[in-house]
This record gives structure tokens, sequence and C-alpha cells, in this order.
């Protein structure tokens, strides 16, 4: 039995916020919502979405970066911790999901007239509703763990 700091119990009342925020918007107003409205508003819904070759490539080229730096994180590089590993793998994620949204945003907001990024879906949307509601707080939650418990985890990770 441990008491938590001051930084751990803001990182705690602010993860168990937004998980309730995150809650409350799943069931909020029958789903008409304008967190809802402007996450469809980042799909294509004007019938069949035109196949658009440059998404192919975009996408493709994201997915062989983001599966060749894992491959290099986790194999080609010995020598790192688990924790060196593991924060590698998690910037690389957060930067081939930064420039995926960067992609999809170029696509919805700057062309004119707009096309659809990837197909119909609202990729944009839900990437940003569930970095800032579900991925955050599980972060903040991490962020809050004595960093000796937090080496403990990640030592028992198999990679």
């Amino acid at each position: 039995q441990v008491a938590l700091s001051r930084r751990q119990c803001f990182l705690l009342i602010a993860a168990g916020s937004l998980s309730h925020f995150f809650l409350d918007h799943l069931f909020e107003e029958n789903g008409h919502s304008t967190m809802y409205t402007w996450i469809l508003s980042t799909g294509w819904w004007k019938g069949r979405a035109p196949i658009n070759p440059d998404a192919v490539f975009v996408v493709g080229l994201l997915c062989v970066c983001l599966i060749g730096g894992f491959v290099y994180i986790n194999r080609v590089e010995h020598g790192k911790s688990v924790t060196e590993k593991s924060n590698q793998s998690f910037f690389l994620i957060l930067v081939i999901a930064t420039l995926y949204c960067m992609w999809c945003a170029s696509q919805i907001y700057l062309r004119n007239p707009p096309q659809p990024a990837i197909g119909e879906e609202a990729d944009l949307g839900v990437i940003i509703f569930l970095a800032i509601y579900l991925f955050l707080p599980h972060g903040l939650c991490v962020l809050s763990m004595n960093q000796k418990d937090y080496n403990e985890a990640l030592d028992g990770l198999p990679l």
C-alpha cells in the first residue's frame, strides 16, 4: 500500500473524466449528437465511393512502413530493452496514425470537390474520437503507474 502522488491522482482523475465522457457520448441523444454528426461527416455517403488509386498507394505505403518499422524495431535492433522497444513501437504507431489522419483530412477538407479518403468509411472521425476518449485515458492510466510497476509489467511481455 503506497500513497499516490499528486501527479498520479491528476492523471487518474483525467483518465476517469475522459472515460466517462466516452460513455456519455456512446449513449447520448439517441446517436444524434453533434459529435456523431462530425464523425459521420468525415465519411463518404453520396452513393458508392469511387476507387481512388492514390488512396490505395498511400494506405499501402503506410502499411508497409508500419510493418517494416515493427520488424526493424523488434528483430533488427538487438540489445535494446523491452521498454525502449515498446516506446519506439508506440512512437511509430503515433507517426503512422498522424500521417493517415493528415491524408484523410486533406482529401475531405482541402480538395475541391472533396473526395472519399478511403472508401465510404468515416476513418478520420473515428480515429480522432477513439484517440481522445479511449486510448488517451488508457495512456494516462499507464503514466500514473509507479515506474517500478511499469517496468515489471513490460518485462513480462513476450517480444
